[in-house]
């Protein structure tokens, strides 16, 4: 079973403090212990020395002689008295190791102390120390110093001290120590666990909305919050987040439009197979007037090049809108540009009645030559159908700040206003004469928006107060 990070951050700031405190507590009982050590050594030390130097004076007034048993008996009786007070154990040793002074334990006089490592080296002169733990757990510290008359060792000052151990300190303290340990652990713990929520909760913040998005709500984001890291990881969500659900729109969007494109290329289909099956079948039949059957044959011809030039304006579409190479741009003049296709279109539009005329200049712009002289023949053949005969459409090549504009005007009926925002939607028709017996399959305009865009620029259709149409196209300039 999987933990919580709030459960590991627990877990693990508790095992830091607990063993912190333990560390902490040992080396501080270490260090107290090594302290009160030292500092019983150095007393036992004075007082062996004081001892060892009161005694050779003594022994000096007697002309070198050891002590009387009456200076003996008074010693012993007056470090018996003090010794209380001084909390250490006394003894004066002869020469040969044998204590003839005990301040402790007055019975233990005659006892031998020669085999111990500090007394034979205090008798051999030098100064003597040792350590060790006694029956009971604690620490006993004994220093021996010669004493010393002329030149010879005439016996030892002993000195001896027990004093506390860790060892001794835990078994006489345990209980509290217990109770000690029991509240720092209850303390860490819930220290621990609310130090545990506070960090953890962005965490838990974030682990909500993650979920939430998952579920598809993609509009909720988190809070930026806590440490620099799970803010950093609060931005990245976020930034991942508005991400998905840009890209989750575009999806959308563009599913709808294609559900769109589906549904209007089966109906702009509809009609001319209808009219094709519909002629085909009647001259199938039999019995038909040579004059109809024309008419039906006819219908045929025109329905199918409906159909082909329905094919190359989807076809056009697709590859305009579905390139994703880099466009064969150069500098080009759109002047020259629109000069071109109006004398392509010139046999469509005097067969229409209609003159075009083409006026101004602007700045070059970065462009596919062919597919911005395409943008201008769909414009102009557009607005040629408009205009009524003996009208004129009128292209406007012109500069506004950093853009080359280029304007299409006509005098036909004008566009609606709620008609403005969609004439470049596929298939779509503002008026009906725009319809179906005009020849057009609602596809020039929608690819004349796609080339603009492809160009980085912006094409719109608005209605003139003057009546008519026009339609303008901005294109960014190039620097002279």
């Amino acid at each position: 079973m999987r933990s919580s990070i709030r459960t590991r951050l627990l877990v693990a700031f508790l095992l830091v403090a607990v063993a912190s405190a333990l560390g902490l507590s040992a080396y501080s009982l270490s260090e107290f212990e090594d302290y009160g050590l030292h500092k019983l050594e150095d007393r036992l030390e004075s007082e062996s020395l004081v001892l060892a130097g009161m005694v050779a004076a003594q022994m000096q007034a007697n002309g070198g002689e050891e002590l009387s048993a009456e200076q003996a008996a008074a010693l012993n009786t007056e470090l018996t008295r003090v010794g209380p007070i001084i909390y250490s154990h006394i003894r004066i040793l002869d020469g040969d190791g044998e204590a003839f002074v005990d301040s402790a334990s007055p019975e233990d006089v005659g006892a031998k102390y020669a085999e111990t490592p500090e007394v034979a080296k205090a008798l051999r002169g030098d100064r003597g120390a040792a350590t060790r733990i006694t029956e009971n757990g604690r620490v006993a510290l004994y220093v021996a110093n010669p004493i010393i008359v002329g030149d010879r060792v005439v016996g030892v000052a002993y000195t001896s001290a027990t004093t506390f151990s860790i060892r001794t300190l835990l078994r006489d303290y345990r209980l509290r120590l217990g109770a000690a340990v029991v509240l720092f652990t209850l303390l860490a713990l819930v220290l621990t666990e609310l130090l545990s929520r506070w960090l953890s909760a962005p965490l838990r913040d974030l682990a909500r909305t993650a979920v939430a998005f998952a579920d598809g709500d993609h509009s909720v984001r988190v809070r930026p919050r806590g440490s620099s890291e799970i803010r950093a990881l609060a931005d990245a969500f976020n930034a991942m987040a508005d991400e998905v659900q840009t890209v989750m729109a575009e999806l959308k969007e563009e599913e709808g439009r294609k559900s769109r494109f589906v549904s209007d290329v089966s109906h702009e289909l509809r009609t001319p197979l209808t009219a094709i099956r519909g002629a085909a079948e009647t001259l199938l039949d039999g019995d038909v007037p040579e004059d109809d059957a024309r008419q039906f044959l006819s219908t045929i011809v025109r329905e199918s090049e409906r159909l082909t030039r329905l094919a190359n304006d989807l076809l056009t579409l697709q590859r305009i809108e579905g390139a994703t190479g880099e466009l064969p741009i150069s500098a080009v003049d759109l002047t020259e540009i629109a000069r071109r296709a109006v004398e392509g279109l010139a046999p469509l539009t005097e067969a229409r009645g209609v003159r075009v005329v083409l006026e101004g200049s602007a700045p070059r712009v970065l462009g596919d030559r062919d597919r911005l002289q395409q943008v201008f023949g769909n414009l102009i053949d557009n607005a040629s159908r408009l205009t009524p005969e003996g009208g004129t459409v009128t292209v406007r090549i012109s500069a506004e700040g950093r853009e080359s504009v280029a304007s299409v005007l006509d005098e036909g009926p004008g566009i609606a206003e709620e008609d403005a925002p969609h004439v470049f939607d596929r298939f779509y028709r503002a008026q009906a004469s725009r319809d179906r017996s005009t020849g057009g399959a609602g596809l020039g305009l929608a690819i004349v928006a796609a080339i603009v865009r492809s160009h980085t620029g912006t094409v719109t259709a608005a209605r003139r107060d003057e009546g008519g149409t026009v339609f303008t196209v901005r294109l960014p300039s190039m620097k002279e």
